[in-house]
């Protein structure tokens, strides 16, 4: 085929998937998402929302500048029409993908300049069939924008190591600049390879001159981000100093990053197995060979030591890798198929077995977390076809599924989101201060908060309030959760239920791909018990209820 007609598919496929299926479709990963980046914008727009204790100002250890962005496009887009809360969240999103877009498409074109139209597309092959990428690239968190900027970073790094020009190696760093000032310090440490090979080929003079130039947008950026923080928090905010304070220096046994749990070093095997079809990250693995390239590869690979050696581990941790992956496995099946290019079809059999098992592990996993777990936005937005004309407060609640809420955007105006009493044990997020001023919301320190995850009782809701009801049907246990299936029988109606995965009585496999119906079925029939041992998925009902009025639910109970 035709490599220009393939550009053309591939960017076809790219902007239809960034732009729509992503927005739409794609899940949200990581409650830290919903609490510390959804609600604060909430609250921006909407003048409401849940508080985790890092906004707390005691404890600044999250910017306000990364949200500005956002609510700059948002606020306009509400003031000339009258829209459904949640078209924000998605309106967000698709900017996310626009932004992931153009930088995909940018890095493609040098790529196609610095080494060939083949490379680039098998660069834009790899980026598209990436599950990891499908889901991180619309979310809102800071190791999300740190690794599109990385796209940017990674862009100007190629034209440095083509052209040794100080303008494209100051380039490179602006963009990690401004990802680990604006809210995740660690990615600085990527630059550290690239500047060894500025030092070690260039004469001392343009070292120190390039040092000075670099040094002045480090400043300029971190005034600005500063400037901005301190003034919601109504103090000198230096969030970036305050991440690494609290995560590192700071960091002890009933404080700092480990609290939140800690994963075994196969953890981050895992999850690269997961979020990369294992061509791609077997291709990537031989790509680093090419070591014309190695200040990026040593970004990648110090990277990746570095956070692997931490005991709390989380997905997003490795975001700003993905990038380099996908452009290592590109490197190397060029390169492999260009041995084989003499023998024709041979090669040709060899591309096709290679783009057939990319193209169908990605879309097995990423059926899979549509399927699986999608249910949670689909059944928070009925609400919106429930929503009263009347002003009272209507409270929402939910317990043990609680880290599955959406985000506030998934609520009409008057309602509110609340936590009764379930068998967790941590610290859960607060509520924002509703007042006329956002100043006065952000800057108020809310009682109750600690960075210890220790339980505070203040963040309960009774039940008996409640006018909305989101649970799963799995048994509860009767002692820790409030909602159980002896209160609610007759006290409450399912509104509206979605499939979920049930985790934990479903195989890592059935969790983790959607195998059709049709193959599964055919399995079962022909092996049986093998598949039954390496592939299940059982699903269970994520479901809004409704409180009965009074008079029904005691008519019931008689």
């Amino acid at each position: 085929m035709n490599n220009k007609y393939c550009t053309f598919v591939l960017v076809v496929l790219l902007v239809a998937t960034r732009l729509y299926i992503q927005p739409f479709y794609s899940l949200i990963s990581d409650c830290d998402e919903t609490f510390n980046y959804w609600e604060p914008l909430n609250l921006l727009l909407r003048g409401f929302g849940k508080q985790t204790w890092e906004y707390s100002p005691e404890y600044s250890i999250r910017s306000w500048s990364f949200l500005l962005p956002f609510y700059s496009l948002l606020y306009p887009l509400n003031a000339v029409a009258e829209i459904q809360a949640n078209w924000n969240f998605y309106a967000v999103r698709i900017l996310l993908g626009l932004f992931s877009l153009i930088q995909e498409w940018k890095l493609f074109k040098e790529i196609t300049g610095t080494t060939t139209l083949e490379i680039a597309n098998f660069w834009l092959f790899y980026q598209l069939f990436n599950p990891g990428w499908f889901h991180a690239s619309v979310e809102l968190l800071p190791s999300a924008i740190a690794m599109i900027l990385q796209l940017g970073s990674i862009n100007y790094a190629l034209k440095y190591l083509s052209t040794s020009a100080s303008s494209n190696f100051i380039g490179s760093l602006t963009f990690n600049m401004i990802a680990g000032i604006l809210g995740w310090p660690f990615v600085l440490v990527l630059n550290l390879p690239l500047c060894i090979h500025y030092v070690w080929t260039h004469r001392i003079i343009s070292s120190v001159r390039t040092a000075f130039d670099c040094s002045l947008i480090f400043l300029l950026i971190s005034v600005i981000v500063i400037g901005i923080d301190s003034l919601f928090y109504g103090k000198f905010a230096p969030v970036a100093w305050n991440i690494f304070f609290y995560n590192v220096l700071n960091a002890d046994e009933e404080a700092g990053p480990n609290i939140f749990g800690t994963e075994p070093f196969s953890y981050y095997i895992q999850n690269l197995l997961l979020n990369f079809p294992i061509t791609t990250l077997g291709f990537a693995v031989l790509g680093v060979s090419h070591w014309r390239l190695w200040p990026l590869w040593t970004s990648a690979i110090v990277w990746f030591t570095v956070f692997a050696l931490q005991p709390h581990k989380e997905e997003r941790f490795l975001y700003p890798l993905y990038g380099y992956i996908s452009l290592s496995a590109s490197i190397l099946t060029y390169k492999a198929l260009k041995v084989y290019k003499k023998y024709f079809s041979f090669a040709f059999v060899v591309k096709l077995i290679i783009v057939g098992t990319v193209i169908l592990q990605s879309l097995l996993r990423i059926f899979a977390l549509i399927e699986n777990y999608r249910a949670p936005m689909t059944v928070y937005s009925e609400l919106f076809s429930r929503e009263s004309t009347s002003n009272s407060t209507v409270n929402v609640c939910t317990g043990r599924e609680w880290y599955h809420f959406p985000n506030s955007f998934y609520l009409p105006n008057a309602h509110r989101l609340r936590f009764v009493k379930s068998g967790f044990d941590g610290l859960l997020p607060g509520d924002f201060i509703e007042d006329e001023s956002i100043f006065t919301a952000v800057r108020a320190v809310p009682k109750g908060m600690n960075n210890r995850n220790l339980f505070d009782e203040s963040k309960i809701w009774p039940l008996e309030e409640c006018d909305y009801f989101v649970d799963i049907t799995l048994p509860t246990d009767g002692e820790k959760d409030s909602f159980t299936g002896s209160n609610s029988a007759n006290r409450w109606n399912a509104v509206v239920c979605q499939k979920f995965i049930d985790g934990s009585d479903s195989k890592f496999l059935g969790r983790a791909f959607a195998v059709p119906e049709m193959i599964d079925c055919m399995m079962k029939e022909y092996i049986p018990e093998l598949w039954t041992k390496l592939y299940h998925a059982k699903y269970i009902d994520y479901c809004l209820y409704e409180k009965l009025p009074s008079s029904e639910y005691q008519v019931n109970a008689d």
